[in-house]
């Protein structure tokens, strides 16, 4: 979703509470992407955001790649997901 931080308070409001102070700026999931670096969006999109079952820590899995065993980087709990 496009946001005009000109004419929008909430978005300038969100761009200023985590100090991004370039546009455009892309959240993508957790990651914020300052200018337009095709490469680091196309891999950030080709990716959805998933969460530990157990602590609840957002995290990033490929796409269409199957059955994904995946370790939570916070807590080390392992478990299966489809991509």
């Amino acid at each position: 979703m496009e946001k005009d931080v000109n004419v929008d308070a909430q978005a300038r409001a969100e761009l200023t509470r985590r100090k991004i102070t370039g546009v455009p700026a892309f959240l993508i999931g957790e990651d914020v992407v300052i200018g337009l670096d095709k490469a680091k969006i196309i891999e950030l999109v080709d990716h959805r955001v998933i969460q530990c079952e157990e602590c609840g820590k957002k995290m990033r899995v490929p796409f269409n790649k199957g059955k994904l065993k995946v370790t939570c980087p916070s807590c080390n709990h392992v478990f299966t997901t489809s991509s």
